[in-house]
C-alpha cells in the first residue's frame, strides 16, 4: 500500500469518526416541564391547548369586565387580540370606531390590567354577536377566555344591515399565554 494511499484511509477514519462522535452527542432536547427561569410557562399549541383545557381544573375569575362591546365595529375581519400597552390600545380603539371618530377609548390602567379582543368580522345582517363571556386560570396561571360567536339561524329572518360585532374585556394583567377557546351557536328562530 502506499503511502499516500494510506494517509486517505486515515484521513476518512478520523472523519468518520468524528461523524459518528458528533451524532452520538446530538440528542433531542426534552421539552421543558416548568416555568423557565423569569417565569413563563413552556408555549403550547393550539390544539394542546384546547385539550388541556378539557383535561384540567380551571379556575374562572369572578368577573368578565366588559370595557366595550358594538355591533357596529370597524373591524372588518375576525380578531382575537390581547392589548398590554396604551399605544397599541389607541391605534387597535382607531380601528374598532373608525380613524375619524372622536370617541375617545375606554381608560385602561395598563400597570394592573389588560385587554382582550374578539372581534367577528362583517356579517351581511343583524342577529350576529361576539362576546367573550368567560375567562379562566389553570394552575400554571395560563389565561384561556371562551369566546361565543352566535349566529342567524336557519329558519331566521335578515334584516340587510352589515354589521361588524366586537367584545373588549379587561382582565388582570399577566405574560403568561392566552388562548382563546371558540364556541359557535345559532339563533333559534321559530316559523309564524
Amino acid at each position: 500500500m502506499t503511502r499516500a494511499r494510506a494517509h486517505v484511509i486515515r484521513l476518512a477514519a478520523v472523519v468518520a469518526l468524528a461523524v459518528v462522535a458528533g451524532l452520538a452527542s446530538c440528542r433531542r432536547q426534552p421539552a421543558a416541564a416548568g416555568p423557565d427561569a423569569a417565569g413563563n410557562a413552556p408555549p403550547i399549541s393550539a390544539r394542546e391547548a384546547r385539550d388541556r383545557a378539557e383535561r384540567i381544573r380551571l379556575e374562572p375569575f369572578q368577573s368578565v369586565d366588559h370595557a366595550f362591546r358594538d355591533a357596529n365595529s370597524g373591524l372588518r375581519y375576525p380578531v382575537r387580540l390581547t392589548v398590554q400597552d396604551s399605544a397599541d390600545w389607541k391605534a387597535i380603539w382607531a380601528r374598532i370606531v373608525g380613524p375619524n371618530s372622536e370617541v375617545p377609548p375606554p381608560p385602561v390602567d395598563f400597570s394592573r390590567e389588560m385587554l382582550l379582543i374578539a372581534g367577528m368580522g362583517e356579517q351581511p345582517c343583524m342577529g350576529h354577536l361576539v362576546s367573550i363571556d368567560t375567562v379562566m386560570q389553570d394552575d400554571d396561571r395560563r389565561i384561556y377566555a371562551v369566546v361565543r360567536e352566535r349566529h342567524r339561524g336557519a329558519g331566521c329572518g335578515c334584516l340587510n344591515a352589515v354589521i361588524s360585532p366586537v367584545d373588549v374585556v379587561r382582565v388582570p394583567r399577566t405574560i403568561r399565554p392566552v388562548t382563546f377557546l371558540e364556541r359557535r351557536e345559532a339563533n333559534v328562530c321559530e316559523p309564524r
